[in-house]
């Protein structure tokens, strides 16, 4: 039996869908284009989302120090990557790419330390204010480095896991090409072979995180809204049901796989060439990855979306439950601030940049 939608749940519904569409037209662009567009985007969002942090336990709860002391720590976790890769090149770079995910395990160790410091002489700021900043901080920052990487990964001219490293002179020899190229030239190679433009085509593995990630909470939303009558976990979010999850884990899987299919048998643009795609891969061929079957790393990150997505949303309603806030911030009408919208984001990329990052490293933990 369907639900009946009352008046404010027909204008609360109207509201997100037109600011959905607002994000969107502001996304999509920055996201397409790549290099400064995205990086100066995404950084004004890592800003706003720190805010967010700083006053979801009050707006006078932290002093000003210690916000500085967060601003600076968080940014360096998202951006020390770029900085470290444009000065071993000693120049800013033309075109972006990231082949690494990077947090230095010496700021991690000052950021504890400052909090700390700040617990032990500050009365304002208590042992748990110092778990939630440095947690919440810590998930939030590897969230934003991730989403870079997703950009700017496919961006690389191929795979190679380090300059000393043997798969790094690692030869393969594609169907389509009919000749050996090297590794380190594999994704360059195949869309200079095929026309494709590396600097929008490396958007796709992006563009289906979204779309697996929105297309759950999507799916979710007017399933539950229409279907819902059991409660997942009414203690964290009230509003989430199983007949919701379930719905919205079966649009989500739906769309992001036909979005990848589309790509590649249409469009001949695999979401990564030769390590997210359906086709085998004489790429994984040649470092050893399941005999080059590359579908199952495609479908495994298609059906992980909607549940690591709900995992994240729980985790970051916790913490509203537990502060006694409706949203993080109201810069997104009907959608709340930039954790609101970007709460399951987080952890996707997070968690697709792994298997990305795995999988172009062979699978390999020891290296």
């Amino acid at each position: 039996m369907i639900n009946k939608l009352s008046v404010s749940s027909k204008n609360s519904m109207l509201t997100r869908i037109i600011t959905g569409f607002v994000l969107t037209a502001l996304l999509v662009p920055c996201l397409v284009l790549g290099g400064w567009f995205f990086f100066i985007f995404f950084a004004v969002l890592a800003v706003v989302g720190i805010h967010e942090i700083l006053t979801a336990p009050g707006s006078t709860k932290f002093p000003w120090y210690v916000k500085v002391g967060v601003y600076v720590f968080l940014l360096s976790f998202i951006f020390w990557i770029f900085v470290k890769n444009w000065a071993s090149k000693g120049e800013f770079p033309g075109d972006f790419y990231l082949k690494d995910i990077f947090v230095s395990i010496s700021g991690l160790i000052m950021y504890a330390l400052f909090l700390l410091m700040v617990a032990v002489f500050s009365t304002k700021v208590t042992l748990s204010d110092v778990t939630y900043l440095f947690t919440v901080g810590l998930i939030f920052a590897l969230g934003f480095q991730c989403m870079y990487f997703l950009r700017y990964f496919p961006n690389s001219p191929g795979i190679c896991l380090d300059e000393g490293n043997i798969l790094s002179s690692t030869m393969v020899n594609p169907p389509w090409l009919n000749r050996e190229i090297p590794i380190t030239e594999y994704m360059s190679t195949y869309y200079n072979t095929f026309n494709l433009s590396q600097r929008y085509n490396s958007s796709l593995i992006f563009f289906f995180m979204l779309i697996g990630t929105w297309g759950a909470d999507v799916g979710a939303y007017f399933f539950g809204t229409f279907f819902g009558k059991h409660r997942m976990n009414p203690r964290i979010s009230p509003h989430k049901t199983w007949e919701g999850f379930i719905g919205g884990a079966f649009f989500s899987t739906l769309l992001s796989l036909g979005f990848a299919a589309i790509c590649e048998y249409c469009f001949k643009s695999p979401l990564v060439p030769g390590l997210i795609q359906f086709a085998d891969s004489p790429l994984l061929k040649s470092i050893h990855v399941f005999s080059g079957t590359a579908w199952p790393f495609l479908v495994l990150l298609a059906i992980l979306m909607p549940i690591i997505g709900n995992v994240g949303g729980f985790a970051f309603s916790l913490i509203k439950r537990q502060f006694g806030i409706k949203d993080y911030g109201k810069i997104f009408p009907g959608h709340g601030g930039v954790i609101d919208r970007f709460d399951s984001i987080l952890t996707n990329s997070i968690m697709c940049s792994l298997v990305l990052l795995f999988t172009s490293h062979a699978w390999n933990f020891l290296l």
